[in-house]
């Protein structure tokens, strides 16, 4: 049994008693198969160039019924429509449960927030990007539901490390898709560093790139707990392949109740379940 698995098996069985309509909702669902190489504590362990493995999609669905509604969004129309056929083929009990959505992902996360009742709606959102693909205002909408419960691959070194050079210089698309991702350019200041230098002619200001995917990582989790009322878990997973640090493996839960609590105590054996797998 994959992580994931474990996960959502325990989050269901703890709120179906208590009456709430529940939702997955993956929103770069792609054809129900990952990609990413390395270990992903989640879904189980791939090899660089593995064959694909059954992804978040088919994972929920394995659950059983124990969701009402299962949302899948993938902007590409042809692996939509493989998604579709997959999932329709090997869960054709479940056709009346499965919406899937052609579109982009943070505009139907945008319309999913908006829309629901979450006075009678839980849910639990799967965001696994390529890259800087989640916009900060769809952070922001899916912690002021104050239901959601998010598991969150963050391009940590994949989607920001890598988009700014070693003499600190950003290009100016990239600095804006980081404005976008981290909701603030405030991240100038924490992974950049300017030190003073001269030569023989003239004093000058050189500019060094500091971050690590590590501190990337801590300045998101940060970024999060401003805005997550229930709360973001210290507990996290690098992911990657060959030793690279690519993505952080991140949790949070929108609901401040303290009932909600359990959703920090399910991810965090998760977690550290995954983090003895790998030592």
């Amino acid at each position: 049994m994959g992580k994931l698995d474990e996960y959502l098996k325990a989050y269901t069985t703890a709120l179906k008693k208590r009456g709430f309509r529940l939702v997955f909702f993956d929103a770069f669902a792609g054809t129900g198969d990952i990609q990413i190489g390395g270990e992903t504590p989640l879904l189980g362990a791939v090899d660089d160039y593995s064959p694909f493995i059954e992804g978040s999609a088919v994972r929920a669905l394995q659950c059983g019924a124990a969701f009402q509604r299962y949302v899948f969004v993938e902007k590409s129309k042809s692996k939509a429509r493989d998604l579709r056929d997959k999932l329709i083929a090997k869960f054709p009990t479940f056709q009346d449960r499965i919406d899937i959505h052609q579109g982009d992902a943070n505009e139907e996360l945008l319309d999913f927030c908006a829309r629901t009742d979450w006075k009678k709606t839980r849910a639990v959102v799967f965001l696994d990007p390529q890259g800087n693909q989640v916009k900060w205002k769809t952070i922001e909408a899916i912690a002021r539901t104050n239901a959601i419960d998010l598991w969150y691959l963050f391009p940590a070194g994949l989607g920001v490390h890598r988009q700014i050079g070693r003499d600190g210089k950003v290009h100016f698309s990239h600095g804006a898709s980081l404005d976008d991702l981290f909701g603030t350019s405030e991240w100038r200041h924490n992974f950049i560093e300017e030190q003073d230098g001269a030569d023989l002619f003239e004093r000058r200001t050189d500019r060094l790139k500091v971050a690590t995917p590590l501190s990337i990582t801590l300045f998101m989790i940060e970024r999060m707990r401003e805005i997550f009322k229930g709360g973001v878990l210290d507990e996290w997973s690098p992911l990657g392949s060959r030793g690279i640090h690519m993505y952080s493996l991140l949790f949070a839960w929108a609901n401040p109740s303290e009932n909600a609590k359990l959703a920090g105590k399910l991810a965090r054996a998760v977690l550290r379940s995954a983090r003895r797998g790998r030592s």
